[in-house]
């Protein structure tokens, strides 16, 4: 029974060794971004694990070029410069099947924020790979706040109240639809409150 005792005591404590190597290990980074070392000093391991599983599928993704449609339609106000970026997946699945997917990222330089239609923030709460190839084009060096969801699972209370403003618009825009005078009194809106935002109007 002591040996059982003593046995059980050295398993336990090298369980307890191996649990703190793996908490304090600090993970190497598996690219040369700087934005993915803002990561690693913002997540703890098993989060950045998760992270690095989208700066390695970068490496699937690929910057489209522009249309003359895509620049047709991209907002010329210089104020607001919104750049529309199609990002094309490309993966292999089963060694054989091809799998292909466009996604749409919405860069705004001022601010850095970013839009897309990918959407694993808002169910995961880390960026995708997509957004990731977009930082890499645009020369990034750190990840805006607003997206380290420090604390990870639960979201800052920043982006908290961002997620009821989205929601709060979206509500708008659905109650004005059908209607054109519902509608252009949300743009009119919109536009009122985007010249008062562009003018540091708190």
């Amino acid at each position: 029974m002591e040996q059982y005792d003593i046995a059980m005591g050295n398993k336990i404590q090298k369980e307890f060794q191996a649990d703190f190597q793996s908490k304090n290990k600090v993970i190497k980074c598996v690219s040369e971004f700087p934005w993915e070392r803002h990561f690693q000093a913002a997540y703890n391991n098993s989060i950045f694990t998760l992270v690095q599983e989208q700066v390695k599928h970068t490496m699937y993704c690929h910057v489209m070029p522009q249309t003359e449609d895509d620049r047709a339609s991209q907002d010329l106000n210089p104020d607001v410069q919104i750049e529309k970026i199609k990002i094309l997946e490309r993966s292999i699945q089963h060694n054989t099947f091809l799998r292909e997917f466009t996604y749409t990222v919405e860069w705004r330089p001022r601010g850095e924020y970013i839009n897309y239609n990918c959407r694993k923030f808002e169910f995961k709460g880390i960026l995708c790979c997509h957004i990731m190839k977009v930082l890499a084009q645009k020369n990034i060096q750190e990840v805006n706040e607003m997206y380290l969801l420090r604390g990870y699972p639960h979201m800052t209370e920043e982006y908290k109240k961002y997620q009821i403003i989205e929601k709060q618009f979206q509500q708008c825009a659905d109650l004005a639809m059908g209607s054109i005078d519902k509608m252009e009194f949300i743009e009119q809106q919109c536009n009122a409150m985007k010249s008062a935002l562009l003018n540091n109007h708190k």
